[in-house]
């Protein structure tokens, strides 16, 4: 009897053993199928059952034939066996539950992988020019001078531009994202040769940081957002603040901006390093930062049917050797530095009961200081336009007025001209696509229509009739800067009429991710151009095409 026992203990621990050591196998290793999961989950079922099925027998038998304590104590070995089998059984359960509530979908092997968004965007434009252009050399992706100072003649030039970005979005959990961006940005053939990398020492090809930030979200529990790093801002149509989304590189600050954001207001301020230059600077004048410091507060149901916003903006270039100043002629270096306080106010929407109907609204008035001189200044900007909805295509016919007040008198204490800041002027061509004004010194009237042939393709034409507001102040460009330098006797002041401008923009949405851009603009020089500088049209044309992935 003892040995038959024995027989039976044996081959159920040998069992036992087997599937224990099967199990820890299929669980612990990482290359198991669910499949061979579940069979071996099986085989370790049945093995518990067989050797339930012989304690039973055991137990039988026992009864039968009064077994010994010897015999007792093994089949009290067994049983401790079998519970030890049902706990692994157990457990083996519990895993295979815990495998299929992952759904085997994207990385299962960590948790924060799945809070991640990777994305990307190819951008290349090719762009022909012939007469007072603007190449994008800001980027230094193309060398040479592009200035129009002394032009007798139309410039003629054509170019490719390539921008790639790369970018992770991470919600770590509820208080906290982050966000990283990466971009090249370059001209085709700049680097001198493509066979091998840039050369040393030219910026040929710009490859950063564009954005790197992280946001600190529902800080104590409120609407609040604190953000903290490299970033984009944008206020508005751009006209003061923008990304510069047209540039090749385009434009980020480098700061902290807290916002509070609910469905009643909108609030943030900022506060942004521009220029960096140390206590000791390199162009001589010591502590010659430039910062910026703002806030925005956006009321969305005060006025029905509008959005209406507040903003401050202070812009403190302590830099008196080498400002905007000293470059448009109204201060000598070392006459002292920059600072503007900037007040203004929007209102965007669209006429209650009528929404055909879409408005635009927005002023500035700046005080201050313009190396040595007090800044006193102010600039205007509305448009209007009607959407006839029931009509074929949607079109859309619109209106815009835009002042910017100019200076009349260099050797007086005053500088009246209005200061641009930090815009975006080419954002839906505020001035005009071709780039050629920015918001000083000008009248800009704007006439434009838009239609939408199908969901993919939009089509719009402008047309714009520039004026100085001061003759003796000078034409100034996108960038800010005069188009000419001042002569010492001044500009001729005889006629106010600057250009004028046709665009035609066309936009096709190939495919989800793909989008097709391509215009093309004609600058014809009036009077003003023609006196002071000489009679050059400009003609402009591009194609973009973007990819987003």
């Amino acid at each position: 009897m003892r040995h038959k026992v024995w027989k039976i203990c044996t081959g159920g621990l040998v069992a036992a053993v087997f599937c224990v050591v099967t199990g820890a196998q299929s669980f612990g290793g990482s290359t198991k199928s669910l499949e061979e999961m579940e069979k071996e989950l099986n085989t370790l079922r049945d093995t518990v059952s067989a050797l339930t099925e012989q304690i039973e027998a055991v137990k039988q038998e026992k009864m039968v034939t009064a077994a010994s304590s010897d015999t007792k104590k093994d089949v009290e070995e067994l049983r401790s066996e079998v519970s030890t089998l049902k706990e692994e059984m157990k457990t083996a359960a519990q895993a295979e539950q815990a495998v299929k509530a992952e759904d085997i979908a994207g990385n299962v092997y960590s948790e924060f992988a799945k809070k991640v968004k990777l994305g990307g965007q190819i951008r290349t434009r090719a762009e022909y020019a012939n007469g007072f252009y603007q190449v994008p050399t800001g980027n230094a992706t193309l060398g040479g001078a592009t200035g129009i100072a002394g032009r007798v003649k139309s410039t003629d030039d054509d170019y490719v531009l390539n921008q790639t970005r790369l970018w992770a979005d991470a919600d770590v959990n509820e208080h906290l994202r982050v966000f990283i961006q990466l971009q090249d940005a370059r001209a085709f053939g700049a680097e001198g040769s493509t066979v091998g990398s840039a050369m040393p020492g030219a910026e040929n090809s710009v490859f950063d940081l564009h954005q790197g930030y992280f946001d600190i979200k529902k800080l104590f529990d409120l609407p609040l957002t604190v953000r903290v790093g490299r970033q984009e801002i944008v206020w508005g149509d751009h006209r003061v603040i923008g990304n510069f989304v047209w540039s090749n590189v385009g434009r980020v600050f480098d700061g902290g901006r807290i916002m509070w954001d609910t469905d009643a207001i909108h609030a943030e301020t900022f506060a942004v390093k521009v220029d960096e230059d140390g206590l000791f600077a390199t162009d001589g004048d010591d502590d010659s930062d430039e910062t910026a410091y703002a806030a925005q507060l956006a009321f969305k149901k005060l006025v029905p049917g509008a959005l209406l916003e507040l903003m401050y903006i202070h812009k403190n270039d302590q830099d008196s050797l080498a400002n905007v100043a000293t470059a448009n002629g109204y201060a000598a270096p070392g006459d002292g530095p920059i600072e503007i306080h900037d007040m203004g106010i929007r209102i965007d929407g669209k006429v209650p009961n009528l929404d055909a109907i879409d408005y635009t609204v927005e002023s500035h008035y700046q005080v201050g200081d313009y190396g040595d001189q007090n800044q006193k200044a102010w600039a205007f900007a509305g448009r209007v336009g009607y959407t006839f909805r029931e009509l074929a295509w949607t079109p859309r016919f619109g209106f815009e007025y835009d002042f910017a007040s100019g200076d009349d008198d260099v050797t007086d204490n005053d500088h009246k001209t209005f200061d641009n800041l930090y815009p975006t002027n080419h954002w839906q061509g505020n001035y005009g696509f071709i780039d050629l004004l920015s918001w000083q010194n000008m009248h800009d009237f704007r006439w434009n229509v838009k239609v939408v042939p199908t969901n993919k393709l939009t089509v719009q034409v402008d047309y714009h009739y520039y004026l100085l507001a001061q003759e003796e102040d000078g034409w100034y460009l996108a960038s800010g800067a005069l188009a000419v330098p001042r002569p010492g006797i001044g500009f001729d002041d005889d006629e106010n009429d600057l250009a004028q401008e046709i665009d035609l923009t066309v936009s096709y949405q190939l495919y989800k991710n793909i989008g097709i851009l391509a215009g093309y603009s004609f600058f014809k020089a009036e009077d003003w151009i023609d006196n002071n500088i000489s009679d050059i049209d400009t003609s402009w044309g591009y194609l973009q095409t973007t990819v987003t992935f």
